[in-house]
């Protein structure tokens, strides 16, 4: 019988609270937490513990997927299997729904195995709104509506307050709630002890945002000054999801039946960056979302270490962008009790990386550099469905996007 204890030892750790990396370290797991974190030689290894040896390797936390499209059917079951397998120890959806709050309590309850956690939004939203489930218009019925998705289970809300580029007669600068059916949404959901998430590009949807108090502002494609210095005057988190802009998102969507999508990408790409860049000057809370999992040209798992990556080109160092998909993700969502960082009493969410991520974050890229993943103290090992995944998509080496930045 295996045991409930492991170590991970002599590995490089970087814990995800941005402190200095530990060289030559040592975590103890028991059962699904860690129970001890130190220098080698000073943390106690059990009798019959099993020993995962990390010399000349990376340790840090399972990375956090902040925006996600993950419901409730098979195919979300795969899609969360192989973003275990590819480092994502946590997916954040915003429209998982009632299907997803179902799905989520399966993976929790050990029902359905091997699959990366679930973090299940409800989408309340205007009639004909960028994001659809529970449509609700004005103040008090949008009350009613949080209300229902809170009985159902909601980790948090999500809604929009601008238009989106998916829909051929839909722009980004398309109005979507109100301010007063904002308040009203945020208001509800913050009595019910739930974040709101919002989708939103441009203004005036954003200044909406920031005065209604919401708790996360996704994407901001558009986003001004003004819109950036309030977010950081409130204290909000910022999930730019800059995929949604790079270069490869706008050449896929301009050869496909969606050409529309390219062509507002292409006008908000450096905007985008240039407010990301922004944010990051000031100081604001920056969080690691991408539109999980992607079209069909992004390799389920991939697109989230590419905005690792981007992020970096928009002047966040490794360490924080380590941080921004770990620690950060974990406290916008109300995690960080139990995820997020390696420090006692935490779930066991880990990965033990090949490389210098703090030289180089696209090391994450690279699938076969991630040795070992680990999400509440079990080790997941790579089945042969997802190894035959990798090795013919990854036949010809995907380009880094840059994102403008030509």
């Amino acid at each position: 019988m295996m045991s409930d204890c492991k170590v991970v030892v002599h590995g490089t750790l970087i814990d995800g609270t941005g402190g200095e990396p530990m060289v030559d370290s040592a975590v103890a797991i028991r059962g699904k937490c860690i129970e001890a974190v130190g220098k080698a030689g000073t943390v106690d290894i059990p009798g019959g513990a099993e020993v995962i040896d990390a010399t000349g390797k990376t340790i840090i936390p399972g990375i956090i997927e902040g925006h996600g499209h993950v419901g409730g059917t098979p195919q979300a079951q795969k899609v969360l299997r192989l973003s275990l397998q590819a480092g994502i120890t946590t997916v954040c959806s915003v429209s998982a729904n009632t299907r997803g709050i179902e799905l989520r309590d399966g993976i929790e309850d050990g029902s359905v195995r091997g699959c990366a956690r679930l973090v299940a939004a409800c989408v309340v939203s205007c009639t004909n709104g960028h994001v659809k489930f529970r449509t609700a218009d004005g103040p008090w019925e949008v009350r009613k509506a949080v209300r229902e998705m809170v009985m159902a289970g909601a980790d948090f809300i999500k809604t929009a307050a601008s238009g989106g580029f998916w829909a051929e007669h839909e722009r980004c600068d398309s109005p979507n709630y109100t301010y007063e059916e904002l308040q009203a949404l945020v208001d509800e959901a913050h009595a019910w002890g739930l974040p709101v998430a919002v989708h939103c590009h441009t203004q005036p949807g954003l200044s909406y945002c920031i005065e209604a108090g919401v708790d996360q502002i996704h994407h901001g494609a558009f986003i001004d000054e003004e819109a950036v210095q309030g977010i950081k005057e409130k204290g909000l988190y910022y999930m730019p999801t800059l995929t949604v802009t790079c270069d490869r998102n706008i050449r896929n969507w301009a050869q496909s039946d969606r050409p529309w999508q390219a062509e507002e990408m292409q006008q908000a790409q450096q905007i985008h960056r240039d407010g990301v860049r922004l944010a990051h000057e000031l100081g604001v809370k920056i969080g690691v979302g991408c539109d999980y999992p992607g079209g069909t040209w992004w390799r389920i798992g991939e697109r989230t270490m590419v905005e690792l990556m981007e992020l970096v080109h928009c002047g966040l160092t490794p360490m924080e962008a380590i941080v921004a998909a770990t620690r950060t993700n974990a406290e916008a969502y109300g995690k960080l009790d139990e995820l997020g960082t390696l420090e006692v009493g935490k779930r066991a969410d880990l990965l033990v990386v090949d490389g210098d991520l703090l030289a180089d974050i696209s090391v994450l890229h690279n699938r076969d550099n991630i040795n070992v993943v680990m999400k509440d103290g079990v080790v997941e090992s790579v089945d042969e469905d997802h190894k035959q995944y990798y090795r013919v998509r990854e036949e010809q080496p995907p380009e880094r996007d840059r994102g403008g930045r030509r």
